[in-house]
């Protein structure tokens, strides 16, 4: 009891101290210094030019959830528009693959148009083969035209991160 007790006390000097009262962390107040520089405002402008990086979505929903599915190439659309990033690509795989089966009856057309206004702005869309071929999409039926099949997305997404990328999954 005297250890939960005593951690409950740390931790509610700690939190006074993120409004401005002294600290009594173990560690002292340096201890909220790196977490709070952390957290300054995501909305503050950086200094300097942006480093060149690539924005990568992850799109693995299906038809059972299409507003997700039109919103990944909606926001894909937006960003690579900005001209702000070295290139916005959409990894599709599992089930998010039916977004792209040309043979698919249920794929709402409002989809494909904002994949076809994806790619014309920029967006590199590539389409995991391995789940081309466990749901048995053709790919002679992909549809828009101008997709990417890859491998494997998740060696991709590796490969994507280990070079930087921000990934976005949905």
């Amino acid at each position: 009891m005297q250890v939960r007790t005593s951690l409950l006390v740390t931790a509610i000097a700690c939190a006074s101290a993120f409004a401005g009262y002294a600290c009594a962390h173990p560690f002292g107040a340096e201890a909220h210094a790196a977490p709070l520089a952390a957290s300054a405002s995501p909305s503050a402008p950086a200094a300097g030019p942006r480093a060149p990086r690539k924005l990568v979505f992850a799109l693995a929903t299906g038809l059972e959830d299409v507003q997700t599915m039109s919103s990944v190439f909606r926001h894909a659309k937006v960003a690579a528009e900005q001209k702000k990033l070295e290139g916005v690509v959409v990894l599709v795989y599992g089930r998010g693959v039916q977004a792209v089966d040309g043979a698919l009856r249920a794929r709402p057309p409002q989809t494909v148009a904002l994949i076809r206004e994806a790619l014309a702005a920029g967006v590199k869309i590539q389409v995991c083969a391995n789940a081309l071929e466990h749901l048995g999409v053709a790919r002679d039926k992909l549809d828009p035209e101008g997709l990417e099949v890859i491998p494997n997305a998740m060696v991709a997404m590796v490969d994507y991160v280990a070079a930087g990328a921000a990934v976005v999954r949905y």
